[in-house]
């Protein structure tokens, strides 16, 4: 039996068409978008988890999860205000169409 090459595009293209996959891959995207922001920018400043997580009043291993793209421990927007804050940034939101719509 023949192994047969499998090209990740070409899955990933063909499930983006379903709907309800598609909502989730973008929603776990914006998680990872914000998991890597506040470890880089935690990384410039060079606090530890533990110092941001004191200074923010939040415990560490939140961070580590917030971190990590954990996407089924979601933080809220306050719990990232406050981070981005210690860290010495502030949050703006900025919102484009969508090119597909979802179906409800």
């Amino acid at each position: 039996m023949k192994n047969k090459s499998v090209n990740l595009d070409t899955i990933l293209s063909k499930e983006l068409k379903n709907d309800g996959f598609r909502l989730a891959f973008d929603e776990h995207r914006f998680y990872l978008q914000i998991a890597r922001l506040v470890s880089d920018l935690r990384a410039r400043t060079g606090l530890s988890q533990v110092e941001l997580a004191k200074k923010a009043g939040v415990s560490q291993p939140m961070i580590a999860r917030l971190e990590k793209g954990d996407s089924r421990r979601t933080p809220t927007f306050d719990t990232i205000f406050r981070l981005l804050k210690v860290l010495g940034y502030t949050m703006s939101i900025h919102v484009q169409k969508e090119k597909r719509k979802i179906a409800a």
